[in-house]
């Protein structure tokens, strides 16, 4: 599944465009939110990152992520080592950014 991150102009979390951002950014399937897409292109200071590795499918192999209550550096270790996340990036996010961040790329994996 091909995943662009969309960095927001501002750091904060909620929904625009029916995007869901955490601390300004947000990973979309460009099939799903090619409206999204077109709005954050005409909008102006979203940065729109189209060559974002694919986020893993979860599988045998890929075990699931941590309950929501985990420490943040089990969250960090794990958005690393099996969600693809580069470390700077997790090191920059919550226990709770991280919960949130994975929820939402395993529901849009879910509607692929």
């Amino acid at each position: 599944m091909i995943q662009v991150k969309i960095t927001a102009p501002t750091p904060f979390s909620g929904k625009v465009a029916s995007v869901g951002f955490v601390d300004g950014v947000a990973m979309v399937d460009p099939a799903e939110h090619r409206a999204a897409l077109a709005y954050f292109r005409r909008r102006g200071g979203y940065v729109i990152d189209e060559n974002t590795p694919d986020t893993p499918a979860r599988t045998p192999e890929r075990p699931a992520p941590p309950k929501k209550t985990a420490s943040t550096e089990m969250w960090r270790a794990w958005a690393v080592e099996h969600g693809g996340m580069p470390q700077e990036a997790a090191d920059t996010m919550s226990r709770d950014q991280l919960a949130d961040h994975f929820e939402n790329v395993a529901k849009t994996a879910d509607q692929s």
